[in-house]
């Protein structure tokens, strides 16, 4: 018989990160770059005599030669400068954090996604709530809940959803909005 010997604790994982901050124009700007790169090799073969055809780029450069200053052209070269400089800044900051962690040896976290639905699930458990939805970030969880009119169900809800979460090491602050539904009331304690 084999004998094996099982760790006493798990190292914990690593702290989870999104991707950096990547943008519909990040990638337009990527396309860009490479039609740019296209071209400008186009170019270089026309040039060596590699490929048949006339030059591209020289001819619109020429069409440019006779540009002056004026106030249109330093205003379009801030903005693309500030554009620039944005574009560095938003590639060297800081990955945003979205996981939250849990209580465990292993290093188990949880989504903020994850979070908003066991939030929603367990205001949808509490008696008199018609309907919930809710949404989370790092440090809190906003829940609407759909109630009919004279159902007070707020300190219910956010007790449910404290406990529900309760397995976070950072808690998260709860806040419910009502919002009153038109219909008829059941009375007593069901729905």
């Amino acid at each position: 018989m084999t004998h094996v010997e099982v760790p006493r604790a798990f190292a914990p994982a690593a702290v989870a990160t999104r991707a950096g901050r990547v943008a519909w124009w990040s990638i337009a700007l990527a396309v860009l770059l490479v039609v740019v790169g296209v071209l400008v090799l186009r170019e270089a073969l026309v040039a060596a005599g590699q490929v048949d055809g006339s030059p591209w780029v020289a001819p619109a450069v020429d069409r440019l030669d006779g540009l002056v200053p004026s106030a249109v052209v330093t205003a379009v070269g801030v903005v693309v400068a500030l554009l620039g400089l944005w574009l560095v800044v938003v590639a060297l900051g800081r990955r945003v954090r979205t996981r939250l962690d849990v209580r465990s040896s292993t290093g188990t976290t949880l989504g903020t996604g994850d979070a908003a639905r066991l939030a929603a699930s367990a205001a949808d458990d509490v008696d008199r709530v018609l309907s919930a939805r809710a949404s989370a970030t790092r440090r809190a969880v906003t829940v609407t809940v759909s109630t009919l009119e004279g159902d007070d169900v707020t300190a219910a809800v956010r007790a449910a959803v404290t406990e529900r979460l309760e397995p976070l090491v950072q808690p998260l602050s709860v806040k419910v909005v009502s919002r009153v539904t038109a219909g008829l009331h059941a009375g007593g304690d069901g729905r």
